[in-house]
């Protein structure tokens, strides 16, 4: 059987230049994609990089897009969801160490408690009179009482880590079946949400360490749906996400909630800072006009925030900071109203 070499080759109506900045520019695309998956240490990185820097000097590479925008994406919510699970991961291990700790404590605490009782056992035996018991009462039944107390502490804060390992475990089991990133935006979801409101909760009440929660909403989303479609409405969204994400410090986080409708955990602020960020959130997304073809389309947000206290539970918090965003939405939207 002979095969024939003369047979027509493959026609493409792409130029040969064209057709190599196309290659190039998915081939940089992966190679970095690749290279923000791996540890800055692995020996793949260096090479990569070389091979990226060999392809650069033979061809312009341009921004991404289409094929290669897809992959970068791709790459990004691997990353995301990548970070959030060694995030988590640490806290599991910290509420580990926390119950060891207590237990510890437990142990050397009760150690000294009993040497206490013991000496104070050791002179009632010693007393010669009723009234040198009588002398030895009130110590003895104080050291009685730092037990009760020293054990009544003890077990509620071990009944608060059970109560929290629990509801953990519960997310993370439900997390396995699921992605912790949206789709279409490319950050956080509502499965990585309820995770990881439940590690602040735990942390706030270990370390009274504030933090706020915003609660941001698209103004009149349903009109770029109804105007221009729902493939510009699902745009919207992810220039949106790109935007706060951006803004946002690397030590914070956003989530898509559901809809039009996203969440930002910011650590470490009080009521006064929490306030500025947000107003800066608001404002970019003003200034980051979305364009569509020849439409300049003006997109807007309202937020509601919430400074994390002492009764907030995982529901009350997001309520207040959600009431707090449809009062901006009254007040006539584009605007930031934190809860007092």
């Amino acid at each position: 059987m002979s095969v024939n070499t003369k047979s027509n080759p493959i026609k493409s109506n792409i130029p040969p230049q064209e057709f190599s900045e196309l290659v190039a520019n998915l081939l940089v695309s992966c190679f970095r994609g690749i290279n923000q998956s791996l540890s800055k240490e692995d020996a793949l990185v260096k090479k990569l990089e070389q091979l990226e820097s060999v392809v650069r000097k033979g061809v312009r590479i341009s921004p991404a897009s289409g094929l290669g925008k897809e992959i970068e994406e791709f790459f990004d919510r691997q990353k995301t969801e990548l970070q959030f699970q060694e995030e988590e991961k640490d806290f599991v291990k910290t509420m580990a160490l926390e119950v060891a700790e207590t237990i510890r404590s437990m142990l050397s605490n009760s150690s000294g408690l009993e040497t206490n009782i013991s000496a104070c056992v050791e002179n009632i035996e010693k007393a010669n009179s009723i009234q040198d018991i009588l002398k030895l009462k009130d110590t003895f039944i104080g050291e009685i009482q730092k037990v009760r107390d020293y054990s009544q502490s003890l077990n509620d804060e071990l009944e608060e880590h059970r109560k929290t390992s629990t509801i953990l475990a519960e997310k993370l089991e439900q997390s396995q079946a699921e992605a912790l990133v949206d789709s279409l935006t490319n950050v956080l979801n509502r499965a990585a949400y309820n995770m990881k409101i439940v590690q602040l909760i735990h942390e706030f009440r270990r370390y009274k360490e504030e933090w706020a929660l915003l609660v941001l909403d698209i103004d009149n989303f349903k009109k770029f749906n109804d105007d221009y479609g729902h493939q510009i409405g699902d745009r919207v969204l992810k220039s949106v996400a790109g935007t706060v994400r951006n803004t946002i410090r690397i030590s914070d986080h956003i989530f898509r909630y559901g809809g039009e409708e996203f969440v930002v955990i910011l650590n470490r602020v009080d009521a006064s800072f929490a306030s500025q960020l947000a107003e800066k959130i608001c404002r970019q997304v003003e200034n980051d006009y979305f364009v569509d073809g020849d439409n300049k389309l003006k997109v807007t947000i309202s937020i509601g925030g919430a400074i994390i206290t002492e009764e907030d539970t995982e529901s009350s918090l997001f309520e207040r900071a959600d009431q707090a965003m449809y009062q901006a939405k009254k007040n006539g939207r584009n605007q930031v109203v934190m809860d007092t």
